[in-house]
């Protein structure tokens, strides 16, 4: 099955992927059956912790003080992007990743530079006067362009969020990744940690997810080219794809929370 040309396909070496990704809410009973019909095209990342089967994702986004990468989130805008920082795991073992993603049209285009582990405070390598070291020639292309962007919109750490994730990779694919996300949750940012601590608010719940049954969320990742047995995973479990987007649903859980109120067409009808 034919999407479109993507602009590049993924480069290890320069740190920068552009793919279609298409999400699902899925009920969890389902979730057993969809891994043992991936696992016949696909393999487990190499990272999963060997107990859990899992690794933990950490974020910190980035966004305006008028909420500006949720708003051209929400109005669908054809160009839009986020920033965040990002670790996989305990954050003393894991690289922290500068990321901007972007979205052109059905494209999803992320550049990203890796901090080696042990990096410190987050606060220190954005705001900092000069390059971290160790990076390389790829990284610091994506490096300044995530410095140009967050300086560009005057950014500020707005939210972290947090979810268990189970990946697998393409065995015979060029690119092809599969992901599942459960106990996703977040918080407000009121500063640079990562991962953070305190109190966390899900958002994987009936309201969030509009769904009256327990759910996870389904990732499927992969260039122009989409795997054939993709397109079967799809028919085969009746798969619906939706728009659910983890920043943007905090965003907006985090605004209801704070007693704004929202039309059925998720306009602010708040002044």
């Amino acid at each position: 099955m034919k999407l479109g040309p993507a602009p590049n396909i993924f480069h290890e070496a320069d740190h920068r992927i552009s793919r279609y990704e298409m999400k699902y809410v899925v009920d969890v009973r389902l979730r057993e059956a969809i891994r043992n019909f991936i696992l016949n095209f696909c393999t487990r990342d190499p990272h999963l912790d060997p107990v859990t089967g899992e690794y933990t994702v950490s974020t910190l986004f980035f966004d305006t003080w008028r909420r500006d990468c949720y708003l051209m989130n929400e109005t669908k805008a054809v160009n839009r992007f986020k920033l965040r920082a990002r670790c996989y795991g305990p954050p003393d073992e894991s690289p922290l990743f500068l990321e901007v993603k972007r979205r052109i049209g059905e494209v999803v285009d992320k550049s990203r530079a890796a901090i080696a582990p042990g990096w410190g405070k987050v606060e220190n390598i954005v705001l900092g006067s000069r390059l971290p070291d160790g990076l390389a020639p790829s990284q610091r292309v994506a490096f300044s362009e995530f410095e140009r962007a967050f300086r560009l919109i005057n950014a500020r750490p707005v939210l972290r969020i947090r979810y268990e994730r189970e990946s697998f990779m393409g065995e015979n694919d060029a690119y092809a990744r599969v992901t599942f996300d459960r106990r996703i949750r977040y918080q407000a940012a009121r500063d640079w940690t990562l991962p953070g601590s305190g109190r966390w608010r899900s958002m994987d719940g009936a309201i969030a997810t509009g769904r009256d049954y327990p759910s996870f969320i389904l990732e499927l990742k992969c260039t122009a080219d989409q795997p054939a047995w993709m397109a079967e995973l799809m028919e085969r479990f009746n798969l619906v794809r939706t728009d659910f987007c983890k920043f943007a649903t905090a965003t907006r859980l985090e605004l209801l929370h704070r007693g704004f109120a929202f039309s059925d067409a998720s306009e602010n009808c708040t002044f």
